[in-house]
């Protein structure tokens, strides 16, 4: 996997979004990346490779599900939700994110 967060073709396509939401959807993986980052505490890379080179202790290599979650969250703040499938949906990526948490000593 060499990427740490969406594309927006793929957001697109996953979850099946119009394309006149192009921009929208690019906006919310940026959100959607920077939520992720803050929830897991720590930085995103590519691979373990890049992630020790980068010397972080806190460095976390992202991972299908890490992509799955950040997709969530992208859903939850443009596709077409009430307010109660907002909520869900955020709360689905946060469980999903859970595991990979920095849980500081």
């Amino acid at each position: 996997m060499e990427q740490v967060k969406p594309t927006k073709d793929q957001a697109l396509l996953r979850l099946r979004l119009d394309e006149s939401l192009a921009d929208d959807v690019a906006d919310a993986i940026e959100q959607a990346f920077a939520l992720t980052e803050k929830y897991l505490d720590g930085p995103l890379y590519v691979s373990a490779l890049a992630a020790a080179e980068s010397g972080n202790p806190k460095a976390i290599v992202c991972t299908a599900d890490i992509l799955a979650a950040q997709l969530l969250l992208v859903d939850s703040l443009c596709g077409p939700n009430t307010v109660v499938d907002q909520t869900a949906k955020r709360q689905a990526a946060y469980e999903m994110l859970r595991i990979r948490r920095n849980q500081g000593v």
